[in-house]
């Protein structure tokens, strides 16, 4: 699991810390939505496109059990399990697998199991690489949004 930890926000943070504790918190929400959404539109652009499932099940969550008033967390990734056309084998196509081909009819297990021979399939990876490349930009927009949401907060607004 990727994870970004963003420093250099003291001042901010000092304001927050000036704000109702829901203000502060839902401020922060609000920050890292914008970054979680700028990563996985990326994921998305960058996810396979055979039959398009894999990228249909692209999702992003907010984690209340992980949050706090001074961390909000957003896991981004796909689908593992849930209705029919789930990819639960996005696992195999980020980080690659072996295949061993089907037994052709006609012949014994004995002999299929002998003769054949594994084979590597490649990673196609797009989930590490779509966070390696929109994570400046993701911290460029949560930058944005907390300054905008502080902002409208110290204006008095919610």
């Amino acid at each position: 699991m990727a994870r970004m930890e963003v420093d250099g926000f003291d001042e901010v943070i000092r304001l927050l810390e000036g704000l109702p504790e829901k203000v502060g918190s839902d401020a922060l929400r609000s920050a890292a939505n914008a970054g979680a959404s700028i990563i996985k539109a990326e994921i998305i652009a960058r996810a396979p496109r055979k039959r398009g499932i894999l990228a249909d099940n692209i999702y992003q969550k907010h984690i209340e059990e992980v949050s706090s008033v001074t961390s909000q967390t957003y896991h981004v990734s796909w689908r593992k399990k849930g209705k029919d056309d789930v990819p639960f084998y996005g696992v195999w196509v980020e980080y690659g697998h072996w295949y061993i081909p089907r037994k052709p009819d006609g012949i014994t297990w004995k002999k299929h199991r002998a003769d054949s021979k594994p084979i590597f399939v490649a990673a196609h990876p797009f989930l590490r690489p779509g966070y390696e490349a929109k994570k400046d930009a993701a911290l460029t927009a949560m930058q944005d949004k907390l300054k905008e949401r502080v902002a409208e907060a110290l204006r008095g607004g919610t």
